[in-house]
């Protein structure tokens, strides 16, 4: 019997999907794999479909129209019927122990989440020669609190692409059902943050381990894309719900007014960036007129973008790309 699923959300993900899938279908432990395409517009459905079937434990699904990727895991969550389920995105893959290990982890903790730390790499790179987003040095078990995890998702402490959010945690199905939770679907940027941070608040016992083999595919520029002003904007949405909200301690909360505070700043740097390109002085001039902290850290960040200089602690993918540094 299968004791976990993979749930992977697929997006004109052609190129990469195969992979993902294939490495879910070579692990060593027996689990179901669920993949919801979301609309693309490519060839993944028709990939899928054949992979579907040659494999009774992979289950395709197709969305009439693209709700994101908070939609697709939804549905991938409601049609779950093992004890455990993970995520895995469409343009990673697994090494073939990965799940074993973490089932492993779960035979001897009362853990409802557990997330490894990632390995990446960049294309063409193999997985013994990429980083650990998290942290370099040996983990063990580290048992994640809300006031914890959310400073692991603060810049300032952690550095640029290193916040926990990043992590793909195996969790408990019966957890997730009891306290009827599920990925915001108006969210298209940092919504994994959003559903771990409102699980822990929920009292979920979260460990982090060391890495058991999910690998991430760096891509050249996917950091310089726009991101949009109004998917930032939920991302402060988000903030406030969780400050506002119960199972919050006072230190937790501490936290999360510091993660706020940096949405605030990173939201009022993508206004003015919108002001500028539209040459709207009076919008522009708007945002130094923003709370103290936000205005003089835009000031900051203005000078440091001017002198190049990185705005935030660099990871091991400092230099491969620049908009890190923008």
């Amino acid at each position: 019997m299968e004791k976990a699923t993979l749930v992977i959300p697929c997006y004109n993900a052609g190129a990469t999907i195969v992979k993902a899938v294939e490495s879910a279908l070579a692990q060593t432990v027996p689990v179901r794999i669920i993949v919801i395409d979301d609309c693309s517009a490519d060839n993944s459905f028709e990939l899928l479909t054949a992979l579907a079937a040659q494999h009774p434990q992979l289950t395709v699904r197709r969305h009439a129209r693209n709700g994101g990727p908070g939609a697709a895991r939804n549905k991938g969550l409601r049609m779950v019927e093992t004890a455990w389920v993970a995520g895995l995105d469409a343009d990673d893959f697994l090494l073939p122990g990965r799940m074993a290990k973490l089932l492993e982890h779960a035979e001897r903790s009362d853990a409802d989440f557990i997330a490894d730390d990632i390995i990446r790499i960049w294309p063409g790179q193999r997985p013994e020669e990429g980083f650990r987003v998290w942290r370099d040095e040996t983990l063990g078990t580290v048992r994640m609190d809300l006031a914890r995890f959310v400073r692991e998702n603060t810049l300032r402490h952690v550095g640029f692409r290193r916040e926990l959010g990043y992590l793909k945690p195996m969790m408990r199905t019966a957890f997730l059902f009891k306290h009827g939770l599920s990925f915001r679907e108006d969210m298209r940027l940092s919504e994994d943050y959003d559903f771990y941070a409102r699980s822990l608040a929920a009292g979920a016992k979260l460990d982090v381990i060391d890495p058991c083999g999910y690998i991430a595919l760096n891509r050249a520029g996917s950091l310089s894309k726009d991101i949009p002003t109004k998917a930032m904007q939920k991302v402060l949405d988000s903030d406030l719900a969780l400050l506002t909200g119960p199972g919050v301690s006072s230190e937790a909360r501490s936290a999360l007014r510091e993660h706020l505070t940096q949405t605030q700043i990173d939201l009022a740097w993508m206004k003015l960036i919108d002001a500028v390109r539209a040459r709207n002085l009076a919008a522009a001039l708007k945002i130094f007129a923003s709370p103290l902290v936000v205005s003089t850290s835009i000031i900051v960040r203005l000078g440091k973008h001017c002198l190049k200089i990185p705005l935030y602690p660099q990871g091991r993918d400092e230099g491969r790309d620049t908009a890190a540094k923008a």
